[in-house]
């Protein structure tokens, strides 16, 4: 009875992938790049340069002197429209990941605001961090250097700290 009920299920699943995959198809969709997917006449805009996933390296600093205090990785993605989000190689344990929003001022320079949630050792919810970053595009687009200011909030809300940092990056590409 049990195979009879999986062979059922698999074969109304594979029954539905197909009705899908011919339906994009009949719309348009489904291969080529952008073309396939825009009516004829319609302007194909290029996303913008920092569209794409990044591969980072961060350094916090002492905010007073510029002094390195320690390094971490990181990736990054940020998406078109002007939202980000984060992770880096921290314990899972200690923080979320970091999400936000992105803007370009001019040029290849740009600003991100992100977010992130803080854990105690005992899993509880020590509070946010929030940075402030900017960053600017090498002339071919596939790297960047950065700062990092920063703030540690505790859970009631309140600024505990503040940090500074530099990063620098290049484009995951394959």
């Amino acid at each position: 009875m049990a195979k009879s009920q999986a062979l059922y299920t698999f074969t109304l699943v594979s029954a539905s992938v197909a009705t899908t995959m011919l339906m994009i198809q009949a719309c348009g969709g489904g291969g080529g790049g952008f073309g396939n997917a825009f009516a004829a006449g319609e302007t194909i805009v290029a996303p913008d340069p920092i569209v794409g996933v990044w591969d980072s390296t961060a350094t916090g600093k002492d905010c007073n002197t510029g002094a390195a205090l320690a390094s971490f990785k990181g990736f990054g993605m940020f998406n078109a429209g002007g939202t980000a989000s984060f992770d880096n190689s921290r314990p899972p344990t200690s923080q979320g990941s970091a999400f936000g929003t992105w803007k370009r001022e001019s040029g290849s320079d740009y600003t991100l605001t992100l977010v992130f949630m803080r854990f105690n050792p005992d899993g509880t919810l020590a509070g946010t961090q929030k940075a402030k970053v900017t960053r600017t595009l090498s002339a071919d687009g596939n790297s960047y250097t950065g700062t990092i200011a920063g703030q540690i909030i505790d859970a009631a809300g309140n600024v505990t700290a503040s940090y500074c940092a530099t990063d620098s990056g290049s484009r995951v590409t394959w």
